[in-house]
């Protein structure tokens, strides 16, 4: 006799319909803001993020310092993909459960109900994790814990009543496959950002740097984030123009990457490419040492040098010519929350001028060619703004 698929009207154990979309919903909510997170993960561990991130609310509300820390991937592959594929697996099984037959479904509702609890486990371990072992949250990572236990409930009350526990070697085969296109996913994402041989000038970068000499490098007035020298057990020391586009991409995965490593230490100096402040350059413009001397005086005189420093390096479009930097000193100020003729008096004064000389000449007493240039415990550390190179750095210092 031929039979046909089976409807909801027909099984023993209909879903609820509310339950059943609460679950639904839940779990495709989940999966785009696994998306998000996962594509912020790859562009702010290849240097492609040129600002904050929609999820750095605040200094204690953060995705970038999640991402960057060691607990943003296991097997080496985004915890976001992982998650995103694990709620992929469970629409799919959403999907195909009113395409099932009656002896089937109570399989392929096993396997939702087993997917969607691997999904709360998962999430309570992040979770605490977050909370006990990183200095920051992240906003979005909280949200899919949320969608996740949403969805779980959700399954719960749809498909749960009258089941009979069942597991298939198909849905083994199922996760299986999910689990493959983890690593392959991630092999292709990561080779989008770098090219095929991106693991490869990874390595030799930082075996370039396991090489290099130690380099003496005076502490010279800088713009620090973190422990003290003597307290860091790795100190990234960058030299950077603002008006470098390579410079501004290097702030978010720098920062990101000394916010979720509480025992790094960052020193910003200005290597200003520009013969006004710096004898190394022939050309002057005039803009780029003033810039320099700007975010010197609003750390000096107001401590708000990190705020200078992000908000000149978000404005990089606007600083092409001294003048157009001196037209502007006055919103500047106001972003920061400075008095602007504190600023604009500061930024021509023969201190803020001796300060940027001396940050200068201390990067061309270390034979600079270029900006950023990055060192770590006082050797050069080639593609030192990309987070997989230093993490491996890291792993090796500590």
């Amino acid at each position: 006799m031929k039979t046909t698929p089976a409807t909801d009207s027909n099984f023993k154990n209909p879903p609820r319909p509310i339950a059943k979309w609460i679950a639904i919903g839940s779990a495709i909510a989940a999966a785009a803001t696994h998306a998000y997170l996962l594509k912020s993960h790859y562009d702010l561990r290849y240097g492609e993020v040129s600002g904050n991130l929609l999820c750095d609310v605040s200094t204690l509300f953060s995705c970038s310092a999640a991402s960057a820390s060691r607990w943003a991937e296991l097997f080496s592959v985004p915890m976001a993909l992982w998650g995103f594929l694990a709620n992929l697996a469970f629409l799919t099984l959403a999907g195909w459960d009113s395409l099932t037959e009656d002896d089937g479904r109570h399989a392929n509702r096993t396997g939702l109900l087993a997917i969607s609890s691997v999904l709360v486990i998962a999430s309570v371990a992040m979770g605490i994790i977050s909370a006990v072992a990183l200095p920051t949250l992240c906003p979005f990572c909280i949200l899919t814990y949320v969608f996740s236990i949403a969805t779980a409930a959700g399954a719960w009350v749809a498909y749960k009543p009258n089941l009979k526990f069942s597991l298939k070697p198909s849905f083994l085969g199922v996760v299986a496959a999910f689990g493959i296109s983890g690593f392959i996913l991630n092999d292709q994402f990561r080779a989008s950002y770098t090219g095929p041989g991106g693991d490869a000038m990874a390595k030799a970068a930082v075996q370039e740097w396991t090489q290099n000499p130690v380099l003496e490098i005076p502490e010279t007035d800088p713009l620090a984030l973190g422990p003290s020298r003597a307290d860091a057990k790795m100190t990234i020391v960058e030299f950077a123009d603002f008006r470098c586009i390579h410079c501004k991409l290097a702030v978010a995965p720098i920062k990101a990457f000394a916010k979720s490593h509480p025992d790094v230490r960052v020193e910003f100096y200005s290597w200003p490419l520009d013969g006004e402040c710096n004898t190394a350059i022939k050309q002057n413009n005039g803009a780029s040492c003033l810039l320099a001397r700007t975010v010197w005086c609003a750390r000096n005189k107001a401590e708000k040098g990190w705020e200078a420093h992000e908000r000149v390096f978000a404005r990089f479009d606007e600083w092409r010519t001294s003048d157009a930097v001196r037209s502007q000193l006055g919103s500047l100020a106001t972003e920061i929350g400075m008095p602007e003729e504190d600023l604009k008096t500061c930024s021509d004064s023969e201190e803020a001028k001796a300060a940027i000389t001396a940050q200068a000449q201390l990067g061309t007493a270390l034979n600079l060619r270029g900006t950023p240039a990055i060192f770590v415990n006082g050797k050069v550390l080639p593609a030192g703004s990309q987070i997989p190179v230093l993490t491996s750095v890291y792993s090796q210092i500590k």
